[in-house]
C-alpha cells in the first residue's frame, strides 16, 4: 500500500505515480467518482463496489474496472480509496480502510456524530494517512478566485436551492444541501462561532426541506445560508461583502463579479464604483478534488479539505439540526401535513 512519499510539483499537477484506487458506493456520487478517477492518468480504478452487485457492475463495467459486493477483499490491492456510501455507513466503512493502512476520500457529511469523525481524525493522525473530507464546492473555479480576494469579510449570505429529489431526502436538507455552503463559509472565516440561530420546515419529506441559519462570529462577520429542495428553480450563490468591495461567486454558473469603490472623477456615485466579471471553465470540480487528495497523498501533505474541516461542518450542522428541531415540535402536526387541495410540485408550472 502506498505511503506518502516527497515530490517537487506543485498542488496542480497531479502526483508522479499511477494509483490503484477503488470506489466504494456505486450510487449517484460513486458513479462520478469512477467516471473521474478513469479519466485521470495517474489513477488506475480497480474495483467498484456496492451491495447491489448489477449497480456496481452497471458502472465498473463502463470503465473496466471489477465489480464486486464486498470491499474487504479489496483492501490490501489498492492504494486509496474513496467512500460515497449512505451517512449511516461513513465511519464503518472509512474505520475498515484506514485501518488497513489506506487512504480515504470520505463523502459529506463527513460521519452520522462528532464521536465518529473525532475516532476517525484520531485513526488518520496515528496511522499518517490521508483523511480527506468531499466538500466539493472548494474547489470550484470561482469559489478559488473569490479565495484570492478575501479581506475581513463583514457579510456573507449563501442561496442553495433545487428542484425537488427522492435522492439524499433521508436527511433533512441541513446535512444534504446547506453543509455544502456551511463549509465554505467556515472556511472564509475561519473564526470561532459565537452564535447560531435557524428554522426551517419539512415540505415533501419527513425531513427539513427549507432551512435559513444565521451565524455570528467572533470576529464580527455574520453569515446567512439557505438551503432549498423544493423550489422551482436552481441557485447556488456566495455573495461577500467587505470592506470596499462586494464580490458574487455564481457556482451554478461558473463566475465570480467583483464590484469595487475606486476614485470617482465627479458626483456620481456609479462613477466610484467599478465591476468586473470573469468567468470560468464550467465543471471540473469532482476531478479537481479526486486530483488535490491524489496529490495529497504523494506529497503528504494535508488535504485542502481535512478532516479537522469536515468536522467543523458536520458540528455546525448538528447544531442548526438541533434549532429546527426545537422549532419542529412548536408546531401544530396538522401546519406539516400535505394540503389536498393545492398543486403538487408535479403539477407545478
Amino acid at each position: 500500500m502506498v505511503q506518502s512519499g516527497a515530490s517537487e510539483r506543485g498542488p496542480g499537477s497531479g502526483p508522479m505515480r499511477r494509483f490503484k484506487v477503488a470506489v466504494i458506493g456505486a450510487g449517484f456520487f460513486g458513479g462520478r467518482h469512477a467516471e473521474n478517477f478513469a479519466a485521470i492518468a495517474d489513477a488506475d480504478l480497480v474495483a467498484v463496489c456496492d451491495v447491489d452487485l448489477a449497480r456496481a457492475e452497471e458502472v465498473a463495467g463502463k470503465y473496466g474496472a471489477r465489480a464486486c459486493t464486498d470491499y474487504r477483499p479489496l483492501l490490501s490491492e489498492i492504494d486509496a480509496v474513496s467512500i460515497a456510501v449512505p451517512t449511516a455507513a461513513h465511519f464503518r466503512v472509512a474505520k475498515d480502510c484506514l485501518e488497513a493502512g489506506l487512504p480515504v476520500l470520505l463523502e459529506k457529511p463527513m460521519t452520522a456524530t462528532l464521536e465518529e469523525a473525532d475516532a476517525l481524525i484520531a485513526l488518520a493522525d496515528a496511522k499518517g494517512l490521508v483523511l480527506q473530507i468531499g466538500h466539493l464546492e472548494r474547489f470550484n473555479s470561482a469559489i478559488l478566485k473569490l479565495n484570492e480576494l478575501l479581506h475581513r469579510p463583514r457579510f456573507i449570505e449563501c442561496r442553495r436551492i433545487a428542484s425537488y429529489r427522492p435522492r439524499g431526502t433521508d436527511i433533512s436538507v441541513v446535512l444534504d444541501l446547506m453543509i455544502h455552503d456551511i463549509d465554505l463559509v467556515l472556511d472564509i472565516v475561519k473564526a470561532p462561532i459565537e452564535w447560531v440561530d435557524a428554522i426551517g420546515v419539512p415540505v415533501l419529506s419527513e425531513a427539513e426541506d427549507i432551512a435559513n441559519a444565521r451565524i455570528r462570529f467572533a470576529d464580527g462577520c455574520v453569515a446567512t445560508i439557505t438551503a432549498s429542495r423544493v423550489s422551482w428553480k436552481t441557485e447556488r450563490s456566495v455573495r461577500v461583502f467587505q470592506p470596499s468591495a462586494y464580490l458574487v461567486a455564481d457556482l451554478n454558473d461558473s463566475k465570480l463579479v467583483v464590484t469595487r469603490k475606486v476614485k470617482g472623477n465627479g458626483r456620481s456615485l456609479l462613477s466610484q464604483l467599478d465591476q468586473k466579471e470573469e468567468r470560468f471553465e464550467p465543471g471540473g470540480n469532482l476531478r479537481r478534488q479526486l486530483e488535490s487528495f491524489l496529490h495529497a497523498i504523494e506529497t503528504g501533505t494535508p488535504p485542502l479539505v481535512s478532516g479537522a474541516d469536515g468536522r467543523r461542518a458536520l458540528k455546525t450542522a448538528l447544531e442548526i439540526g438541533r434549532q429546527l428541531q426545537s422549532w419542529r415540535d412548536t408546531l401544530d402536526p396538522a401546519d406539516i401535513e400535505p394540503d389536498e387541495g393545492a398543486p403538487t410540485a408535479a403539477s407545478g408550472p
